[in-house]
């Protein structure tokens, strides 16, 4: 589905660009060769240089960890009656940080929207050793008139395609797009397979899914980062919308979002999120999902490929 990308607000995170700005310092120090003369002309690093620039790496992050607290009380507020009556429903991968999931769905409470319930994926779900297994039970449990595509036939986008019209409502009419038989048995027999969990009776349809993953930077396993990208924007083209919310890793070229960021097409689809450890991340997702609903996407967080810090409120 056609988005178009929503503009930039700047209203958010101060003093972050200070704590990475230190970071880098710290980090530059502490690799540089300490040599006596300095090395190709450059002045010699001090251990009291490296020192200070520890001390100000930490004083830059107690300064963020101060107002990300303030954040995190005035998030409810923030969000507060913009998602009403509309259902949500939260998925995460094994890596995403219980914290992180629990803080994006009780804000997606506050924001008043409807609990469509909870998935949980497993490792298995987006690993090579899992991923014949996992075709093969999509197709075999696909809902009546869903299709695969033929031209992407990673795992990624077969799962995304059909749990997407498992689970998300028809973006034009609204209606289920799966009866609850069908439904049950696509999410049951992945159940058995060990690629998801969920608690049952909880599972309702709904208009957007959020995507919670943790810190895969697609360096030791690029197969599972590509296949994280691939489901996300599956998901998201068979309803109104997909939000894929990461911690800062997940950025990375390499990464999940580094990965749909990077693709043009994808980047107009799925709206991304690198900060979620963060109060204001996970402020931002939420805000995120009334963007997908409006039709609209857009890139958040702190990575140099983020358009802003959340979407403009």
């Amino acid at each position: 589905m056609a988005k178009n990308s929503s503009g930039r607000a700047g209203w958010l995170v101060a003093g972050l660009g200070f704590g990475v700005a230190a970071g880098v310092a710290l980090g530059t120090l502490v690799i540089s060769p300490n040599m006596p003369d300095g090395g190709a002309g450059e002045p010699a690093v001090t251990q009291a240089d490296v020192d200070a620039a520890r001390e100000d790496a930490e004083i830059a992050e107690a300064q963020a960890a101060s107002a990300d607290s303030v954040i995190a009380e005035l998030a409810d507020s923030a969000v507060e009656g913009t998602l009403v009556d509309r259902p949500v429903m939260v998925m995460h991968t094994a890596g995403a940080a219980p914290e992180d999931v629990d803080a994006v769905a009780s804000l997606l409470d506050a924001a008043g929207a409807v609990n469509a319930g909870r998935i949980s994926l497993s490792e298995s779900f987006f690993t090579q050793e899992g991923a014949d297994q996992l075709k093969a039970v999509v197709a075999n449990t696909l809902p009546a008139g869903a299709q695969l595509s033929t031209e992407n036939l990673d795992p990624g986008t077969h799962a995304g395609e059909a749990l997407g019209s498992a689970l998300l409502l028809d973006p034009e009419s609204g209606q289920e797009q799966a009866t609850s038989d069908e439904r049950g048995l696509l999410l049951r027999t992945l159940r058995d397979g060990g690629f998801l969990s969920y608690e049952d009776g909880t599972i309702l349809p709904a208009q957007v899914i959020v995507f919670v993953t943790g810190t895969l930077d697609g360096g030791g396993d690029a197969f599972a980062a590509r296949n994280m990208a691939s489901f996300a924007r599956a998901l998201d083209s068979r309803g109104n919308g997909t939000v894929l919310a990461g911690r800062i890793r997940t950025a990375a070229d390499t990464g999940p979002i580094g990965l749909i960021r990077a693709d043009e097409q994808a980047s107009g689809e799925v709206s991304t999120v690198d900060s979620v450890g963060r109060a204001w991340g996970r402020m931002a997702t939420v805000l995120a999902v009334r963007e997908q609903l409006n039709g609209e996407a857009g890139a958040y967080g702190s990575a140099a490929s983020a358009e802003a810090a959340t979407p403009a409120p």
